[in-house]
């Protein structure tokens, strides 16, 4: 943790959601028994596949969706008992929500930011510091719609944190349709909120984004945890410890080919596809290991030696599981 340790913000207890029947279909278990805490000053990600289950766990700790069974407390107050005493301690970004174009920037933090309980006689000074929080100071004046998607995404965090007593902050998918260099601004904007002590809740497909935000990773498949952990400790859970990766397989030659045959005899396939081929190494570091890709390279082949990564992990650990 950023902050070396603090006092929990979130405490979810068998938290479980399903979803009754309809048409003769049986019920669907959107969570299964669910347990998570994240603390002040701590960055937590859930991973998982579409349909695992993430965006109904983070409605429930939202109080937007009730539970069929289990406990919420945020800042110790039961989300299901008092909803309003606890949403004052939240704020929430779901995945699909935009500014209102016709306003500026400063226009609408200070707004929602009153509607929210902030003072309108300290709202101007509480909004720069906002702004400045979130790096908007320079675009202040600008209409919404002038914005671009990144910039937007901040103006977002920044009425999230409008209002007094943001303690625990929740995010679904925030960088989706984000251009590369939108997310890693957004990124540092999460990180230096954690930083100041305030707990983070986010749910991503992005695997680089859990590895550079994350103190906890949790993993979730079909309504359940099925790991957590610290990056590197979701890391050490790959079924190999190094890859092996070939690329433009399409375009071998009849060589290499073969001896691309007697590699998958070998180690086996982790990844395939028409152009790239992926096999798990029980150790990239080997003096066999790095023979293979020198004979791989000797035949004219690209290929990459690595130690396994965070995907490896969470591909062992959930599977390629289909979409639901």
């Amino acid at each position: 943790m950023r902050n070396g340790g603090g006092e929990a913000v979130l405490e979810a207890r068998d938290l479980t959601k399903v979803y009754a029947p309809r048409r003769g279909q049986p019920p669907v278990h959107a969570n299964r028994g669910i347990s998570l805490t994240v603390h002040k000053g701590e960055v937590v990600a859930v991973l998982g596949p579409n349909g695992a289950g993430k965006s109904t766990f983070l409605r429930q700790v939202a109080g937007q969706l009730l539970p069929t069974s289990g406990t919420v407390r945020v800042c110790g107050i039961d989300v299901i008992a008092s909803p309003l005493a606890a949403k004052r301690c939240m704020s929430v970004i779901p995945q699909e929500c935009s500014p209102y174009d016709s306003l500026t920037v400063e226009e609408h933090v200070r707004y929602f930011g009153i509607i929210k309980g902030m003072d309108p006689r300290t709202a101007p000074g509480e909004t720069s510091r906002l702004l400045s929080e979130v790096g908007l100071t320079e675009h202040r004046t600008k209409l919404i719609r002038e914005l671009s998607g990144g910039l937007k995404r901040r103006v977002l965090i920044a009425l999230a944190l409008a209002g007094p007593g943001n303690q625990l902050l929740l995010l679904d998918e925030p960088t989706t349709g984000l251009d590369p260099a939108s997310r890693r601004t957004v990124w540092k904007v999460i990180e230096s909120l954690a930083g100041k002590g305030r707990g983070v809740l986010l749910t991503t497909h992005y695997i680089d984004e859990a590895e550079y935000l994350a103190d906890r990773i949790v993993i979730i498949a079909q309504g359940r945890i099925l790991a957590e952990g610290s990056p590197l400790e979701i890391q050490s859970r790959s079924a190999s410890k190094g890859r092996l990766d070939i690329y433009d397989v399409d375009l071998l030659s009849a060589a290499a080919k073969a001896e691309l045959d007697s590699l998958k005899g070998v180690w086996p396939v982790s990844f395939a596809r028409e152009d790239h081929l992926r096999l798990a190494v029980p150790d990239p570091f080997s003096p066999e290991a790095v023979a293979r890709l020198q004979g791989l390279s000797g035949l004219g082949v690209k290929a990459t030696l690595a130690p396994a990564s965070l995907e490896d992990a969470y591909l062992t650990i959930a599977g390629e599981m289909p979409e639901t």
